[in-house]
């Protein structure tokens, strides 16, 4: 006779994809992306390994072999978003072509921000703040910068390579946070959109690349 179901695990939202790997062993993936889901509607102070064996229909203490506490569970949903955020942009780069490559990574950029919210805001958390501490989450963060450093340097001169990508990654990062509190159009009159901001940033970038300054 199969047992009833808790009222926890009867209630909670089921997660078919997750349990179906749990299912097969890999419990630390349905775990990440669980947490990656949730943090679409929860704040990451919100989540709990509790709620999320909860939401996986495993038993409380399963979570644990894998992650010592719910910090490392969200340092890896962050390694995982910088994993996920570098390829959307590699992906944006080989389908378009020439200086046109640049344009499509920041454009990808922006829409992983736009679509991803959640895990963006937790990727730049300050307290997930990658360090050597954390070599995973320290080295996805750290490839996702240098790809936009690879394109800068295609253009700009190598002592202005490292203030450009900042230049760019600020503008970008300061695009999608804007974007998502609803401020991105200002006090003007006429709208401006992300892409429109993107557009013109890049073309000042190539100018200043091309006079050589």
């Amino acid at each position: 006779m199969s047992r009833k179901p808790s009222v926890a695990v009867a209630e909670a939202e089921p997660v078919t994809k997750s349990q179906a790997a749990y299912h097969h062993g890999d419990l630390r993936a349905a775990l990440i992306a669980a947490a990656r889901e949730a943090l679409e509607t929860s704040r990451p102070e919100d989540i709990t390994l509790k709620s999320l064996a909860v939401r996986l229909g495993v038993s409380q203490p399963a979570p644990y072999r894998h992650f010592a506490n719910r910090e490392a569970l969200l340092a890896a949903v962050a390694a995982d978003g910088f994993v996920r955020f570098r390829e959307a942009m590699e992906a944006a780069q080989a389908a378009a072509e020439g200086h046109g490559r640049f344009l499509a990574a920041a454009l990808a950029y922006l829409e992983f921000g736009r679509t991803n919210r959640g895990v963006y805001r937790l990727m730049f958390a300050s307290q997930l703040v990658p360090t050597a501490d954390d070599a995973p989450l320290h080295d996805a963060s750290r490839a996702s910068f240098e790809l936009l450093v690879a394109g800068v340097a295609e253009s700009a001169p190598p002592e202005r390579v490292q203030a450009i990508a900042v230049w760019i990654w600020s503008t970008l990062h300061g695009l999608v946070m804007l974007e998502a509190d609803g401020l991105l159009e200002g006090p003007g009159d006429r709208p401006v959109g992300a892409a429109e901001v993107v557009s013109q940033m890049i073309a000042t970038f190539a100018a200043l690349g091309a006079d050589g300054r």
